[in-house]
């Protein structure tokens, strides 16, 4: 069964949506459309029936008629009960149109508001997150852009201004300055920074007091009166005040408040009610925690993120001690002119400079790696959004069609269960009813409106001097042999040793063949694919122990492979070879064995089989010829899975009606990966890959014996 998860995929997510979403409030313009029959029909029933009963106020002289049939006149008889029938008429229609009302007007244009608002909601939802995708995915590619300029940057500085043996001494300077900075820092730890509420305090002891407070005091947004902006971060007097008290050995209230007019003195609050620089000990006076006590105390503000994560609290407390707010507190407080101990290290202006662009490279790289992962976290979550609402979308169309089926029903059974003269009518009305088909209408809109095919497409963090280290999926197949050492990725082949590992474990081979076919949730194969993505493994062992950690089934194991293969940044078989072999496959197409006929001749039969037999030789010539311009590694892993199917096929043949069970499989495991190895085509719901899939199973020993020899031979 086809299904708006497998359709309606574009490369920017955006354009397949709007297509299904146009498609669905076309949808809802239909459902307008049979609430106006459904109206119209109610109104003439209406009207009719009003016209039958007032036949009879209209005649005149009736009176005569009343005589008449007083005097039993038959024609009297007659004409009253012509009159009455045509009111029984009438009263049928107007109980036609009150059932019309009640049966299906009211319910059925109730039920198309609520649809028509799930659409919006669900238009809504999507289009939104796709949109701030797209944004977080431009400043990603911002990121990268800014790194490596950077990077290139830093080495035409290297180039330009150092030789081999200036940039070791370099290195080491730099190390020298990195331990000379560490110690410096320590020394300031332990410096007198001032004194509040009568207690010294140093600097590391200032630092840990306003983490104290910054971290485990609950603060609020204060909203100002008379304006509409709020202050964030903000505690009123009382608030400090007493948790002063709760977490600091002060004496009482009065050295508490001083603690507080000292911190405020300081530059580290802010008065929020006005102007004025006095702490009070109040729910009334409300006070705001500036950034500078944020980054004194190496705390990172609420709701935003560290600006320089990875960087040391060491370099975090330099960058402090010459940054303007330094200056701020060094104006109230006065600088310590304490000489220090130790001796600066003698760096020169180049090396300094390289200093300086190092640092910046680091944090450069540190936030664009940060936000790569981000990126690819949000794709998945993006991806796991649309298949829900794809999913309810499908749900919601066929509920519509559904809906104008019983709708339709219910409309005509109303005209059909009063009037018999109109069976006629209700009967093709019924009829058309009948012919009504919701799964021929997704169908039809499937086919006629897909936009493409699930085809994920990762965020690949693009490290200047190891690119494809630091992740496993969306990193092309090349590079990915090339950093495993493998000629297959190591993920593939030790998946499918994990999966020849447990196949012994299950009960039969249904469940064996199921577990390549079954639909799993897209968020469980993130799961696992998040798993593994990071880390990079030696070998097989390592990969076996995630899996069986996360204690996922063998079907989420199985859909990681798929996974893989889909977020690859080429196919397996690439679009350049992929265009050739569609050429081939429609030159010479797998041929069906005609069903057996008694007129036919034997020489005839005889002609059809070598032509089959002809066409089939030639397909899998060209098959193996187009393949071998590959490269060793889209080959080896073509043949690692066909491999793995191959010899599951083999033992599949072996059991209980094994021929008509590896058939099937072949079939439905062709069908399943057939957008794993060839791009699919809008056009052609990628036949191509399942013939071609289907061929490398069953002419597996043929096609890669010639592609090893001719590899053999280059």
């Amino acid at each position: 069964m086809l299904s708006f998860c497998d359709y309606f995929w574009s490369e920017d997510l955006a354009s397949g949506l709007e297509v299904l979403f146009d498609r669905l409030y076309h949808g809802c313009e239909q459902c307008d459309l049979f609430i106006q029959l459904f109206a119209s029909r109610m109104q003439f029933e209406v009207s009719h029936g009003r016209q039958l009963f007032g036949i009879e106020a209209g005649m005149n002289n009736l009176k005569v008629v009343q005589e008449d049939e007083q005097e039993t006149v038959t024609v009297a008889r007659a004409l009253r009960g012509i009159l009455q029938e045509m009111s029984q008429e009438g009263t049928h229609h107007l109980t036609i149109a009150s059932n019309i009302e009640s049966l299906v007007l009211q319910p059925f244009s109730k039920w198309c508001v609520e649809h028509r608002e799930r659409i919006q909601y669900s238009e809504k939802t999507l289009l939104t997150n796709v949109n701030n995708f797209r944004k977080s995915k431009k400043y990603v590619s911002k990121l990268e852009k800014e790194y490596f300029n950077k990077c290139r940057q830093l080495e035409e500085f290297k180039k330009n201004n150092f030789n081999d043996s200036e940039l070791a001494d370099a290195m080491k300077s730099l190390t020298v300055q990195h331990k000379y900075e560490e110690d410096l820092a320590r020394e300031k730890d332990h410096r007198f920074f001032n004194q509040i509420a009568g207690i010294d305090f140093d600097y590391k002891t200032m630092k840990e007091t306003l983490q104290l407070l910054l971290t485990k005091l609950p603060k609020s947004d204060y909203k100002l009166p008379l304006i509409s902006y709020s202050l964030s971060n903000t505690n009123n007097g009382g608030e400090i005040t007493k948790f002063l008290l709760d977490h600091m050995a002060l004496k009482d209230t009065d050295q508490a408040e001083t603690f507080g007019q000292d911190l405020l003195s300081l530059g580290f609050l802010k008065y929020c009610n006005g102007v004025g620089t006095t702490f009070v000990n109040s729910k009334k006076f409300q006070y705001q925690w500036k950034n500078t006590a944020y980054l004194f105390a190496n705390v990172p503000m609420p709701g935003s993120e560290d600006a320089v994560a990875g960087e040391s609290l060491i370099s975090r407390f330099n960058n402090w001690d010459g940054s303007s707010a330094k200056e701020i507190i060094q104006s109230k407080i006065g600088s310590d002119q304490r000489a220090t101990s130790i001796q600066a290290p003698h760096i020169s202006d180049s090396e300094r400079m390289l200093f300086k662009m190092m640092d910046g490279l680091k944090a450069s790289d540190t936030k664009y790696y940060q936000e790569c992962f981000k990126m690819d976290a949000l794709r998945c979550s993006i991806e796991e959004l649309l298949i829900d609402h794809l999913s309810f979308m499908e749900k919601c169309e066929t509920d519509r069609l559904n809906a104008i089926k019983k709708a339709t029903l219910d409309f005509c059974s109303t005209l059909g269960n009063k009037i018999s003269s109109l069976k006629l009518c209700v009967d093709k009305m019924l009829t058309l009813e009948n012919d009504i088909d919701p799964t021929a209408d997704l169908l039809q809109l499937l086919t006629k409106y897909k936009t493409g095919s699930f085809q994920p497409q990762a965020i690949v963090y693009n490290n200047y001097y190891n690119p494809g280290l630091f992740q496993n999926f969306g990193v092309d197949l090349e590079t990915r042999c090339r950093l495993d050492k493998k000629i297959v990725p190591l993920i593939i082949s030790s998946i499918f040793s994990y999966m020849d590992k447990i196949y012994p474990d299950l009960p039969n081979d249904k469940v064996r063949t199921s577990i390549w076919t079954d639909s799993v949730k897209l968020s469980l194969t993130h799961q696992l694919r998040n798993l593994l993505n990071k880390q990079q493994f030696h070998n097989e062992g390592e990969i076996f122990d995630i899996m069986s950690e996360s204690k996922l089934g063998p079907s989420t194991v199985a859909s990681v492979v798929k996974i893989y293969l889909l977020e690859l940044p080429d196919p397996l078989i690439p679009n350049d070879v992929s265009d050739i072999l569609r050429v081939l496959y429609l030159d010479y197409p797998p041929l069906v064995k005609p069903a057996d006929d008694n007129s036919d001749t034997s020489s005839k039969d005889q002609q059809t089989d070598e032509n089959e037999e002809d066409s089939d030789t030639k397909r899998i010539r060209g098959l193996y010829t187009t393949l071998s311009s590959l490269s060793k590694p889209h080959i080896a892993t073509l043949d690692a899975i066909t491999t793995h199917f191959y010899r599951l096929i083999k033992i599949l043949k072996m059991g209980q009606d094994g021929k008509e069970v590896a058939d099937e499989f072949t079939i439905s495991i062709s069908q399943e990966f057939a957008n794993c190895i060839i791009q699919s085509k809008i056009t052609d719901d990628n036949e191509v890959g399942f013939k071609i899939f289907y061929d490398l199973l069953t002419h597996k020993k043929q096609i890669f014996h010639e592609l090893k020899r001719q590899n053999s031979r280059n």
